[in-house]
């Protein structure tokens, strides 16, 4: 098998099972009763599920394809490669889920203005800014959000784990 295959293959394989691991995260925050929207339980699970999954995958892929050695960007590029896999099959879930269950919907936009009564308690905007928040908050938007902050997170946190998987090939080993 051809090394541009396996970096599809195997960190595919990887970003799959992190995306799986935070469906069932949720599945089991929301079958226990408890929110699944701005929580910061659910928001630690899904730091330490991203931060294993990566590492796991890139360093797996490191030892089995590689020959043990890989190079900063390359490091870098299958730990996005895998957070970015693992956020898309999560977001399509979430669509999915907020879609069929309009309660969460209702439960996510509380939580949203909570927040909003907070940030603009005593002003003008507060209730337009609600009302936007209404208009606009959909299974859709949810999903797409929530996509992005993990990509964006994953991404923070692949910085560091490319960095410490690297490793460069002594000079005097040839390359197989």
């Amino acid at each position: 098998m051809r090394k541009e295959n396996t970096f599809i293959a195997r960190n595919t394989l990887f970003g799959v099972i992190v995306g799986l691991s935070f469906i069932l995260a949720v599945f089991v925050f929301y079958r226990a009763g408890k929110p699944v929207g701005f929580n910061p339980q659910l928001g630690n699970v899904f730091l330490l599920l991203t931060v294993a999954g990566v590492f796991i995958g890139v360093r797996k892929y490191r030892e089995e394809c590689l020959e043990g050695y890989i190079d900063y960007p390359l490091a870098l590029g299958a730990c996005v490669y895998i957070v970015a896999v693992g956020s898309l099959l999560y977001g399509i879930f979430l669509y999915t889920l907020y879609g069929r269950s309009p309660e969460l919907q209702e439960q996510y936009l509380a939580t949203i203005e909570l927040f909003l009564d907070e940030a603009y308690k005593g002003t003008p905007v507060l209730d337009t800014v609600k009302e936007m928040m209404r208009r606009f908050v959909s299974p859709l938007f949810i999903a797409f959000s929530e996509t992005v902050s993990k990509c964006l997170s994953g991404f923070i946190f692949s910085l560091f784990i490319a960095g410490i998987l690297r490793r460069q090939r002594p000079e005097n080993l040839p390359a197989a």
